[in-house]
């Protein structure tokens, strides 16, 4: 009788422990991917950043030219600030597309004043946009791929019964907003 006590106490003993090891890896899986996600949105902060830090150069020249759409440049100013203050990825990523479409409607001037579109200085700083826009599009892809395998994971079965318990939430994507 001892023995079959023994060996039921180390079967369960070793079902115990295999789902400790399981509940373990899935851990670890789980924070790794998060871990990726959060390098890549690091990344993606340092792009925009680069972006963003264009704004008050581009201001200044578009300034000079167009007196009467200071309404435009202090909704940018403004949107700028909000996004530097974000304090999670997803107001970071409100805050970027906000910004991102008003700072559209600010390059829409250029196409009312020529004088503008031939000026040395806002063309240097367009090139300059138009190469951190290409390196933002880049990052931002990258991201949302990493996004989409972190919430894979974490929505999948077994390992959202892991991704639950130790709360793992979904990340949100960062996508362009449509103008309303």
């Amino acid at each position: 009788m001892e023995t079959i006590t023994i060996g039921i106490l180390t079967g369960a003993t070793i079902v115990v422990i295999g789902v400790g090891i399981w509940l373990k890896r899935k851990y670890n899986e789980l924070v790794w991917n998060l871990e990726k996600v959060n390098k890549i949105t690091g990344n993606l902060d340092a792009v925009l950043k680069n972006k963003f830090d264009l704004i008050p150069s581009l201001i200044d020249v578009v300034k000079g030219y167009v007196k009467h759409e200071s309404s435009t440049f202090t909704e940018v100013t403004r949107l700028r600030s909000q996004w530097g203050e974000a304090k999670n990825p997803a107001d970071k990523i409100k805050s970027a597309n906000q910004l991102e479409s008003a700072l559209s409607k600010l390059l829409v001037v250029q196409e009312r004043y020529p004088q503008l579109k031939a000026n040395r200085s806002f063309q240097n700083i367009m090139k300059s946009i138009n190469y951190a826009e290409g390196k933002v599009l880049k990052e931002r892809m990258y991201y949302n791929e990493v996004v989409r395998r972190y919430n894979i994971r974490t929505k999948l079965f077994p390992i959202n019964i892991v991704a639950k318990l130790f709360g793992f939430k979904e990340r949100e994507y960062f996508s362009i907003e449509k103008e309303k």
